[in-house]
């Protein structure tokens, strides 16, 4: 089978993503272990510290996405994408912005913007380059044309869409409406539009090319997918909207199409349950695959779209709103949603060539496992500890530091569970990146 540039540039894409990612794991968990313990000495401010961590959860999602939309987009197509110079500057300018970033909120430099903390030039260099990405993506699907195939057009219009909504962040914005509204396309509808297409395009294409689903079963999906994923996320992230200024009138908008969001998600649950009932002996690197897709569809469901909906409900999110429900929930979200399909993708891509021997196997499926096991005691225990603020804060009224006095123990779970997450992320990341040295020659 032939082998593109394309694919191979894409490699540089997701290999950097999964540093990223587990970096985050370290910074997260000295972060949840500065709440328990004030006085841990380190170089880095628990602000800025805090700050780095909600980066990266931005941002080493967006790089893996980067590399799973030209890898998948070229062996959609068949044919190489337009410029392999522009998408190797592409990734000298992102890689160079987010060090960038990542390295002045270590020195304690930033703007104190909650979730986009940091200066403004390197989130410019971010929008730039996802705009290179944009632009050849475009012209790719362009000089492909007679090829062009549903999920490539998806996974293209989720990288427009990361563009669109991440360039007004650059500016300054004065009115602190606007600020807050334009900072929530990220942190909300990046996760749950822009996203959403970039990694239903890639599940649409493992499904076809690993025989779980049938390929008109996967594209009628999409095509769904696509249109709840445009239409959910741009109105479901109006129940931010109503806290922050806006009339009234978003709060029932917003819980309406979050509502909405949750039918592809139990649909694609059912068509993967079909598959693999029907489907033929997976081999190895398909079945970790699959594990990993299998953790995103469960958190999607549970943590993403049943909790996520629970707490848009008006006068539920009157009472819970900036406890540490909202932690949870985004804990479980954020890996529901795109981080294990980000690394589902990156390790697929970097394995390709690569059938991992039994050892091996097992290794990533006991990483996979950790994975989830510490991000079922990290979000449960911030649930818990979230449903505690509430009901004694807001229902009883006691005294802010009484309750942080009782939800402290919740808090000391929550480093554990941090610490196994920590490890998995670790074991994973370790045997992708191994698994990556061991392909590099053959896609040299």
């Amino acid at each position: 089978m032939k082998t593109f540039q394309g694919e191979k540039i894409a490699r540089w894409y997701v290999l950097y993503a999964v540093f990223l990612f587990s970096a985050q794991g370290v910074v997260a968990l000295l972060g949840a272990s500065a709440l328990i313990i004030p006085d841990l000495p380190s170089p880095i401010p628990y602000e800025y510290g805090r700050s780095i961590h909600l980066a990266l959860a931005n941002f080493w999602p967006l790089i893996g996405t980067m590399g799973m939309v030209y890898y998948f987009t070229v062996q959609e197509l068949k044919s190489e994408i337009y410029s392999l110079k522009i998408a190797k500057w592409e990734f000298y300018v992102v890689f160079l912005s987010t060090g960038g970033l990542f390295s002045t909120l270590a020195l304690r430099i930033g703007n104190g913007r909650e979730y986009l903390d940091g200066l403004p030039y390197f989130y410019a260099g971010i929008s730039f380059a996802i705009a290179l990405g944009t632009y050849n993506l475009l012209r790719t699907l362009w000089k492909g044309k007679k090829n062009l195939t549903p999920a490539s057009v998806v996974m293209t219009a989720g990288l427009v869409f990361l563009c669109i909504l991440l360039i007004p962040n650059v500016l300054s914005i004065r009115n602190p409406v606007a600020d807050e509204a334009v900072k929530f396309w990220v942190v909300h509808a990046w996760e749950e539009m822009a996203f959403e297409l970039t990694t239903s395009g890639f599940v649409a294409s493992f499904f076809i090319a690993s025989h779980l689903a049938e390929k008109k079963d996967m594209e009628k999906w999409l095509y769904l997918e696509a249109g709840l994923a445009v239409s959910g996320g741009l109105f479901g992230t109006g129940h931010h909207y109503y806290w922050i200024g806006f009339p009234s009138v978003w709060l029932i908008i917003g819980t309406v199409f979050s509502l909405i969001q949750m039918i592809p998600v139990f649909l694609l649950a059912y068509l993967t349950y079909k598959g693999l009932k029907k489907r033929r002996p997976m081999d190895r690197r398909e079945k970790l695959t699959v594990g990993l897709i299998l953790s995103s569809m469960f958190y999607h469901i549970t943590g993403a779209s049943l909790l996520g909906l629970l707490i848009t409900v008006p006068w539920i999110n009157l009472y819970m709103h900036g406890t540490y429900i909202t932690s949870g929930h985004a804990h479980f979200a954020l890996f529901g949603a795109l981080g294990f399909l980000v690394l589902a993708g990156a390790y697929y891509i970097l394995s390709e060539g690569n059938e991992p021997n039994k050892k091996a196997y097992l290794l990533g499926l006991f990483g996979v496992l950790q994975l989830n096991v510490g991000l079922v005691i990290m979000g449960t225990s911030l649930l818990i500890a979230g449903f505690l603020q509430t009901y004694l804060g807001r229902v009883l009224e006691i005294d802010f530091i009484q309750i942080k006095t009782i939800v402290s123990p919740y808090l000391i779970i929550r480093v554990l569970g941090g610490l196994v997450f920590t490890l998995g992320d670790m074991l994973l990341s370790w045997r992708i990146f191994k698994t990556w040295w061991e392909t590099r020659a053959i896609k040299s």
